[in-house]
């Protein structure tokens, strides 16, 4: 039996999506209150360091250009009577292939009836499988990002020169000579620069920036944000602030073994506000939803096989390093 639920915040904006079968509904509102209380955009960055794209199939190739034709200066001096000198350009290409993310979960409907507020348990139900979602996709882009093959470039500092060791390093120096590097070799200058949870702790502790941060009004996250990202000289400064358990489910807690995703890494890249054509980009998430699919979001479906209600979030997506050359990657910035 279908199950409809309205919100008056969303009458301003609604939004249809095709569901796999005629039971399976979308819990608009369930979305939203996942997205605003268990997703906290500071700590889950996803696609606001790999910008979206759309595709209209599951796998195809995209065009590579190639750098050395823009930047190679040609001889323009034409002499009378003769054709101009004559230039090109040449493209190689890669490819994607979007594989499809689901989790699923289910209350019984003893559940449900024995709950004092059944609304409480279905939302806490989505707001779990959109977490664990949420921090898979986090860590499939912050591995792409950190792993050294597929980086243009980078430093592992060690000792003195980590930026826990405030009377010796020099962070403001390492981002700058990373920039540079960027800069240098494409001919852009990064956008983003995206610091581990401990890296930006041990930032904020650091001379040169308590220094440069005691005039900043009030204070607030964001605006120590924004004065960081103008120190360095980039769009954004973004902090990793997800965290995983490492150990097995069910363990006691004595076993857990927590970890920031994004570890003691500070990131130097460029990616636009939003993808376009003919843009460079350090990389991409290649979008897909096929008809009878849904893109992101919750959706519930009352199974009476099982007499349980349950709740799924699915996606069609790759993630791709489209050019390395606009990564810059500071490997172990504190100790």
């Amino acid at each position: 039996m279908k199950q409809s639920l309205y919100d008056p915040r969303l009458a301003a904006r609604p939004r249809t999506y095709a569901a796999a079968d005629g039971d399976w509904h979308i819990d608009a509102a369930l979305s939203e209150i996942s997205i605003q209380f268990a997703v906290d955009p500071s700590q889950y960055l996803g696609t606001t360091v790999m910008p979206i794209v759309p595709v209209a199939k599951q796998s195809d190739r995209f065009f590579i250009w190639d750098k050395s034709y823009w930047f190679n200066i040609p001889d323009t001096l034409r002499a009378r009577k003769t054709r101009a000198n004559r230039v090109e350009t040449a493209v190689s290409s890669l490819s994607y292939y979007t594989d499809n993310y689901a989790l699923e979960e289910s209350i019984a409907y003893e559940d449900l009836s024995n709950a004092d507020e059944a609304l409480a348990l279905e939302e806490s139900t989505a707001r779990h499988i959109m977490q664990l979602m949420m921090a898979d996709q986090e860590a499939r882009i912050a591995t792409l990002y950190t792993t050294a093959a597929n980086v243009g470039s980078g430093v592992t500092l060690s000792g003195a020169n980590q930026w826990s060791d405030p009377a010796n390093s020099n962070p403001i120096s390492d981002v700058m000579s990373g920039k540079s590097w960027i800069h240098l070799t494409t001919g852009q200058r990064p956008s983003t620069v995206v610091v581990g949870q401990q890296v930006n702790d041990a930032l904020l502790l650091h001379p040169d920036f308590i220094d440069r941060l005691k005039h900043v009004a009030r204070g607030t996250e964001a605006e120590i944000q924004n004065a960081i990202a103008d120190i360095f000289g980039v769009g954004r400064y973004l902090i990793g602030g997800a965290v995983r358990e490492n150990a097995a489910e069910g363990l006691p807690t004595s076993a857990s073994s927590m970890t920031f995703i994004w570890g003691k890494r500070a990131v130097i890249f460029h990616v636009p506000s939003a993808p376009g054509r003919n843009i460079p980009s350090a990389s991409y998430a290649f979008r897909w939803r096929p008809a009878g699919f849904t893109d992101f979001v919750v959706e519930t479906k009352d199974d009476d096989d099982i007499k349980a209600r349950l709740k799924r979030v699915n996606y069609f997506q790759d993630e791709v390093i489209t050019a390395s050359q606009l990564i810059y990657l500071v490997t172990d910035a504190v100790a």
